[in-house]
């Protein structure tokens, strides 16, 4: 077993509260695009010359709706599935450890892979809303008009998936219990992120215990945290390597 993948292990055997805070790095090896990688969502916007932060707003969604829906890739209609990433976290948890998972993705591949303890930063994909009226939809009982834009039957507002926009603020419960969670570890494993999202990035300073892990397949800036040790890969190949 590599040394690295060694420390990690005996790192979450000792801790008695783990926090994962993961980024889309961590779906990736379930067939689901990154944002900020070199192929990433938001890197090839900006190669169309596209703003990321103006077409994936609240405020591009109000007052482009076509424009905003025809925009979401194609590959989150996709049904992925949990990599070794998220089960052998799940797995992990199910034997007994303490891991929280904080996540910014919205795919709900930690709760697929069974994984209980799950807060989600930026929303999730589950359900849809009314803006008009706040009726739930599930995804497959969304409606949509001539035009591709989803359409509530009673009220005719735009039905939007339950998610985080540029622009809006994630949940303040869920943002207070992140910060919490990441108070109590003795262990934090931040993997799959750039760590340029606020204000998630700014709950990893949070931290008072004793380890800080970073998986990320690309190098990212570190300065500011003390970090006890790197692993560069993917996520879900790190955790698979635990389990050999």
């Amino acid at each position: 077993m590599d040394s690295k993948i060694t420390q990690l292990k005996k790192y979450i055997d000792e801790a008695e509260i783990v926090a994962f805070f993961g980024g889309a790095g961590v779906s990736t090896e379930s067939g689901l695009p990154d944002y900020r990688s070199r192929k990433g969502l938001y890197t090839e916007m900006e190669g169309q010359k596209l703003n990321p932060q103006e077409v994936m707003s609240h405020k591009y969604l109000i007052e482009h709706p076509q424009a905003f829906f025809n925009r979401r890739p194609k590959k989150d209609r996709v049904e992925p599935e949990p990599n070794d990433a998220h089960k052998v976290l799940a797995q992990m948890e199910q034997a007994g450890k303490d891991i929280r998972v904080i996540t910014q993705n919205v795919d709900g591949l930690h709760q697929k892979a069974g994984h209980r303890f799950v807060l989600e930063l930026h929303g999730h994909s589950r359900t849809w809303y009314c803006m008009e009226c706040s009726r739930v939809y599930k995804p497959e009982e969304v409606e949509k008009d001539e035009q591709n834009i989803p359409r509530c039957p009673i009220e005719q507002g735009i039905v939007r998936p339950n998610i985080v926009l540029f622009g809006e603020n994630p949940d303040r419960g869920i943002l207070e219990k992140s910060k919490e969670t990441i108070s109590k570890a003795e262990l934090l494993i931040i993997a799959g992120t750039s760590l340029t999202v606020n204000p998630a990035k700014n709950l990893i300073y949070r931290f008072k215990g004793k380890h800080v892990v970073v998986i990320n397949n690309e190098e990212i800036d570190t300065r500011n945290l003390k970090v006890d040790l790197y692993i560069e890969g993917k996520v879900g190949e790190t955790f698979k390597a635990i389990n050999e």
